[in-house]
């Protein structure tokens, strides 16, 4: 995770682990990531395709212009983009394992905004990890935007990769250097 705000959401996030798997929804305090909040968001799982906003902070809805809370978090994606994110997400909640991503939000007249997103995997009220604590972390200044809303995501970078071999059996390319290649990859 590269941005300072990311690093400190991880962390907090590692002091509520208490040394086991993922923290429970309920462990999350929302004062104590106050500073964060414009920028967080939850999501729950529904199934594999629907990763359902289930909070989502002002300056994040303020991006797009629009109230996520109930729609799909993977409806911000398109095509292979879409299928990683995808795959980032069930990766992150079936490891219990933070993972992130780099991404660009573009605006209508092509203004880019690079940006970094977090997922950080939490348990629900059953005590299954159904849950993701996000952070959208713009990493530069959203004047660009001058108002105008994000209408397209695109994905640059996943940290860490997603084991192809483990989430899409029988995708994953033996690159002969103890790396996989997946399709789209470049």
């Amino acid at each position: 995770m590269r941005h300072a705000q990311s690093q400190a959401l991880h962390a907090y996030w590692q002091t509520r682990r208490q040394g086991g798997g993922a923290p429970h929804r309920a462990d999350i305090e929302p004062q104590d990531i106050a500073r964060l909040l414009g920028y967080v968001f939850i999501l729950w799982r529904a199934d594999p395709q629907h990763h359902i906003f289930r909070l989502a902070g002002t300056h994040l809805c303020d991006l797009y212009q629009r109230e996520f809370r109930d729609q799909n978090f993977l409806s911000l994606w398109r095509g292979h983009d879409r299928t990683h994110v995808q795959a980032v997400l069930e990766a992150s909640i079936t490891g219990s394992a933070p993972a992130s991503l780099i991404a660009r939000a573009s605006s209508l007249d092509m203004h880019q905004l690079p940006v970094e997103i977090s997922f950080l995997p939490l348990r629900g009220p059953s005590g299954t990890i159904d849950r993701t604590l996000g952070l959208f972390q713009p990493l530069d200044s959203t004047d660009a935007f001058k108002g105008r809303p994000v209408v397209r995501t695109l994905l640059r970078e996943i940290h860490p990769p997603a084991l192809p071999d483990r989430i899409f059996p029988g995708l994953g390319v033996d690159t002969g250097l103890g790396a996989q290649k997946v399709a789209n990859d470049q």
